[in-house]
């Protein structure tokens, strides 16, 4: 069996789901410490690439546990499900339009100055690589590809699908991203659930991501403040997500309906 498939032999229950998430959180600390450390103690001044490095390694070790964790799995043939490649297409509009439509769910709610500028990034290669590359490879593979599959061998998909979002938007530590990553959790699990494939999820978290940096790169004054928005306007756009949602989602549903399914064993 070789790692990518022993990656993702864990099927964690509920309980072990929440023991994989603060057991994730402790070792990014625990990294993040020992490269504050080491960076002190080389003089190193700059510390735009220390979170980078945090995810990267807590992650890491992550992955040692859960291929400990599933060394003695047998597991049965994963259904997957072979879809027109026109889905790719229909992806990003449909996770663009499910974060723009909650949006208002975390502009209404009034951010600390202090908590902006902790969750504040900037513009550069980290930022770049962290959002849009590790992020979405590092925390689909956990939510999805362990925790969702494993929540999904244990209970009905609704269960599963809702607390492996739950537990995707407690992982952002903040409610400000943290809502919105929980229905954008709801819309990539899912898509897990009906393909079964990890492939989709990593895209359209990378897509959902990159959104967010584009906007901040080319516009870095722009503002999220609820009251920067006319109301008609905000109601516009807001609908218009909306209607976008559900046509994207009807689309998918139709192509995934009529994917045919094979069974791959992992081993």
């Amino acid at each position: 069996m070789n790692t990518k498939n022993r990656l993702l032999m864990y099927n964690p229950n509920l309980a072990q789901s929440w023991m994989l998430f603060f057991t994730t959180i402790l070792c990014i600390l625990a990294a993040g410490g020992v490269i504050r450390i080491i960076i002190h103690v080389a003089g190193i001044t700059t510390n735009e690439w220390v979170s980078l490095s945090s995810s990267a390694l807590g992650f890491a070790a992550v992955a040692l546990i859960v291929i400990r964790l599933g060394g003695g799995n047998d597991e049965a043939p994963v259904a997957t499900t072979r879809l027109s490649p026109f889905i790719w297409l229909l992806l990003v509009p449909f996770i663009w339009s499910v974060s723009l439509a909650v949006t208002p769910l975390t502009m209404w709610i009034p951010m600390p100055d202090i908590i902006k500028q902790l969750f504040s990034f900037q513009n550069n290669l980290p930022t770049f690589l962290s959002m849009v590359v590790l992020a979405p490879v590092c925390e689909e593979w956990l939510c999805r590809g362990v925790i969702l599959k494993g929540l999904l061998a244990h209970y009905p998909p609704r269960k599963a699908i809702i607390w492996s979002a739950v537990i995707f938007g407690v992982l952002h530590l903040n409610p400000w991203q943290g809502i919105s990553a929980f229905f954008g959790g709801l819309a990539i699990g899912w898509i897990y659930w009906r393909t079964r494939s990890l492939g989709y999820c990593i895209f359209m978290h990378a897509a959902k991501n990159a959104m967010g940096f584009i906007l901040i790169f080319f516009f870095p004054n722009i503002s999220f403040d609820s009251t920067s928005i006319e109301p008609a306007t905000g109601f516009h756009i807001y609908a218009a997500a909306l209607f976008v949602c559900a046509i994207t989602l009807a689309g998918i549903n139709k192509i995934i309906s009529s994917g045919t399914t094979s069974d791959i064993r992992i081993r």
